[in-house]
């Protein structure tokens, strides 16, 4: 038989920690795609329930250095754009991931631009507009 793992919204296995977050940032480190198989390689392909984290579950990414949080960055946009099931919108893990980076002054018009090139979300990279 066939084992089929259901999603359980905030009662998952797996929370968000340090231990995840390194997994993530190593997932996206240099990539200019991700597609389904390379989450399942990387065991993430389960972890789409973090699309929907509220923006303060990324408190605990601030202690990340400015390339581990653009690594995050590229992992969350790349996976949007090419797992189906990914898609954030406007709860985008990406837009609360920038503004550590702007606080530290540390996001670049070059990876505002790649963040654009990459996706078709439009609340990407900073949030909806007020």
């Amino acid at each position: 038989p066939m084992a089929v793992g259901v999603w359980q919204p905030g009662g998952g296995a797996e929370a968000l920690d340090a231990a995840l977050l390194q997994r993530l940032a190593a997932a996206g480190e240099g990539r200019d795609e991700i597609t389904a198989a390379q989450l399942e390689a990387h065991g993430l392909a389960s972890h789409q329930w973090l699309m929907r984290c509220e923006a303060s579950a990324w408190d605990l990414a601030a202690q990340l250095p400015p390339a581990q949080l653009e690594s995050l960055i590229r992992f969350f946009t790349l996976a949007e754009a090419g797992v189906p099931g990914w898609e954030a919108g406007a709860k985008s893990p990406v837009i609360p991931l920038v503004k550590l980076l702007k606080a530290r002054d540390a996001f670049t018009p070059d990876l505002r631009k790649w963040i654009r090139s990459h996706t078709d979300n439009r609340y990407l990279p900073h949030g909806a507009a007020l």
